[in-house]
C-alpha cells in the first residue's frame, strides 16, 4: 500500500521520501487529500561504490613519448629548473626600478561617461491638496 503525504510534508523531507521511495516503498504526495502526485524509482540505485576519479585525463591525446617524458624523472629535473628561472625573474623584477612612464595620462571628457537620461529627470511634484470626487 502507498504512503500518502501531503505537498508540505513532502517539501519539508523531501530528501528523506526519495530515500525511502529508493528503498522500494510507494509514495503519493497529495495536495489537499486528493493525491497529485507519485514518487517512484526510474532506475535501482547500484550498491556498488562509485568509481575511482581517473587521473590524467589528458594521456590518451598524448603520443607514448610525450606520456613517458611526464612519467621520468627528466621531467622533474626540467619542472624544478623552470621553477628556478621564474623565481630568478622575479626576484630580478623587484630590485629592477620602476621606468617612468613616457607620456603622462590625462583624463578628459573623452573618457567620461554621462549620467542615464532617468538620472536627469526629476519626479514630479505632487500637490498638498487632496482630489474632490
Amino acid at each position: 500500500m502507498a504512503r500518502q503525504v501531503n505537498l508540505y510534508e513532502a517539501k519539508t523531507h523531501l530528501s528523506q521520501l526519495v530515500e525511502d521511495a529508493a528503498r522500494g516503498e510507494e509514495i503519493v504526495i497529495a495536495k489537499n487529500g486528493k493525491p497529485m502526485a507519485k514518487l517512484v524509482v526510474l532506475a535501482p540505485a547500484d550498491e556498488d561504490k562509485p568509481r575511482k576519479r581517473e587521473l590524467g585525463q589528458w594521456a590518451k591525446l598524448m603520443t607514448p613519448e610525450e606520456r613517458a617524458y611526464y612519467r621520468s624523472d627528466r621531467f622533474l629535473r626540467d619542472w624544478k629548473a623552470m621553477d628556478a628561472e621564474i623565481e630568478r625573474d622575479f626576484e630580478e623584477s623587484i630590485n629592477r626600478p620602476l621606468e617612468e612612464p613616457e607620456q603622462e595620462f590625462r583624463w578628459d571628457d573623452t573618457f567620461s561617461t554621462p549620467a542615464p537620461s532617468s538620472a536627469r529627470k526629476k519626479a514630479p511634484r505632487r500637490s498638498g491638496r487632496k482630489r474632490a470626487k
